[in-house]
């Protein structure tokens, strides 16, 4: 048996050597979730985010063409349990969506935690920052969190479009200490 192992394990080795960055390279993408930063404001739990990376050139020329581009957020907040499962506490999910028009040359974003309806921007710098960027999205009222819990934020973002222009976002974890 102890012949059978050894000669597993240079082929074990090989195999993982030849697949890994070929897996890797699959789940790789470009676009991150960053700068997230969870503060409050009188009232609530609000989290600030940023996605680097959402707009490849490819996703820019099916915009161009007339495809809309949006995005879903997804945040949710999980009280921390030591021995058991984390019960959610909070969750909430909003969505930015873009569209181009080639007619008057510019760009509509609606993003869905915003109430003052959609922006109209000409400039495609502008337009992207606008789609990657989250300011202030309430999570929770204080009076539903326990002084002394810990508690933890997970943040997915998702791309709505089916294309394979289009790239899949990564999610991402923050976790906040005792309150």
């Amino acid at each position: 048996m102890n012949c059978i192992v050894k000669n597993i394990y240079p082929l074990f080795c090989v195999i993982f050597l030849i697949l890994f960055p070929a897996v890797s390279q699959i789940f790789a993408s470009g676009a991150e979730l960053t700068n997230i930063v969870v503060k409050n404001d009188r009232e609530d739990l609000v989290i600030n985010l940023t996605i680097q990376g959402v707009f490849t050139n490819e996703m820019k020329k099916a915009l161009l063409s007339g495809i809309p581009v949006s995005f879903t957020f997804i945040v949710i907040l999980y009280k921390v349990n030591d021995f058991w499962f984390d019960k959610k506490a909070a969750s909430t999910t909003t969505n930015h969506k873009i569209q181009y028009d080639a007619l008057k040359n510019e760009y509509r974003i609606d993003r869905s935690w915003k109430e003052t309806g959609p922006l109209v921007v000409k400039d495609f710098g502008k337009a992207s920052l606008l789609m990657s960027q989250i300011d202030s999205l309430k999570i929770i009222p204080f009076f539903r969190l326990k002084r002394g819990d810990h508690y933890q934020l997970r943040v997915k973002s998702e791309l709505n479009e089916k294309s394979s222009l289009l790239p899949a976002f990564p999610g991402s974890l923050k976790r906040i200490g005792t309150l």
